[in-house]
């Protein structure tokens, strides 16, 4: 879902973006010019302290308003993911773990080739203070399970995705269960 086809040629390389085209035979036996777009990874960290509380973030971006959402990013050009997903924990929350598991890889459609690589880190330890961009306004705060559930599924967190995920795991028998284990043992 969403790959770049084998002869798309990029006609636009931003920041986030890249813009490709490619030409696909369409019934009638002629053809039409398509695009696709890829954006650079993002990582999403569910950090679980040595008290099996999960570390939330109270946000604010401009342009973006405020909002609430589990520590993240953009995987930078020269990282692979996890190396993304370190940074990331230790910038926003000046924490470290040494247990990281993948634990879902979402694509976000078929227009668009955007990964986003959910990790778990657990048994975070903070080592430091924070070290925001410029660009946000972080205050953490932990959670236990329950309450945590109890916000993802609100309109004020910010990832969509997520929100689904945590919402047909709920409403499927022993699935929300199987996703705590995964969290705390």
């Amino acid at each position: 879902m969403g790959k770049i086809p084998q002869n798309a040629k990029c006609v636009f390389k931003g920041i986030l973006f890249d813009i490709y085209q490619y030409e696909q035979k369409m019934f009638d036996g002629n053809y039409k010019t398509f695009e696709k777009i890829t954006r650079l990874p993002s990582v999403q960290i569910l950090a679980i302290t040595k008290d099996n509380k999960i570390m939330l973030l109270n946000e604010e971006q401009p342009g973006r308003g405020k909002y609430i959402g589990v520590p993240g990013g953009m995987v930078e050009r020269n990282e692979n993911h996890l190396e993304s997903a370190k940074k990331e924990l230790l910038e926003e929350l000046g924490m470290k773990s040494v247990n990281w598991t993948l634990y879902k890889e979402i694509n976000f459609g078929d227009k668009i080739d955007w990964p986003c690589y959910y990790y778990i880190a657990k048994n975070c330890k903070k080592i430091q203070e924070p070290r925001l961009e410029v660009g946000e306004k972080i205050e953490s705060f932990e959670v236990d399970f329950d309450k945590f559930i109890e916000i993802v599924l609100d309109e004020k967190f910010k990832n969509e995705q997520f929100r689904q995920m945590i919402f047909k795991m709920k409403h499927t028998k022993g699935e929300l269960e199987k996703f705590k284990k995964e969290l705390f043992d």
